[in-house]
């Protein structure tokens, strides 16, 4: 049986984008909250068929991430197959967050800051060969 290449909540969609690239985009108006990253773990193993992965990031307009969300995504038990994340963003507030993100709550995973989406990727594929 396939796995699904797509998977959609009332919060976010993720995406299998190519072979061991997830993307997740954060719906316009969502809060992403602990349980949430749970299921988009969850989520990404299923569509990776629990192979390691790279994982891009994608918020909507507004969308937001509770403390307790980015302090489990960053915490080194919860890395598991994960190799890599690219954040993207062109909105400013979305970038304060990020930055704050990566200084504070410092991701046990490579995290990179991205505006342009091919550069995020070809980064994110250097940790698949």
């Amino acid at each position: 049986m396939n796995p699904p290449k797509k998977i959609t909540t009332n919060k976010y969609e993720i995406t299998l984008i190519e072979k061991g690239i997830v993307e997740t985009y954060m719906l316009p108006n969502s809060i992403i909250d602990a349980a949430d990253i749970h299921e988009m773990k969850n989520y990404n193993l299923q569509l990776c068929e629990n192979t390691p992965y790279v994982m891009l990031l994608t918020s909507g307009h507004l969308s937001d991430t509770t403390k307790e969300a980015r302090e489990l995504s960053a915490r080194k038990d919860f890395s598991q197959l994960t190799l890599a994340r690219a954040l993207l963003t062109n909105s400013i507030g979305h970038k304060i967050v990020a930055n704050f993100y990566l200084r504070v709550n410092v991701p046990h995973v490579k995290t990179k800051l991205f505006s342009d989406r091919e550069k995020a990727l070809t980064w994110l594929r250097t940790f698949l060969k």
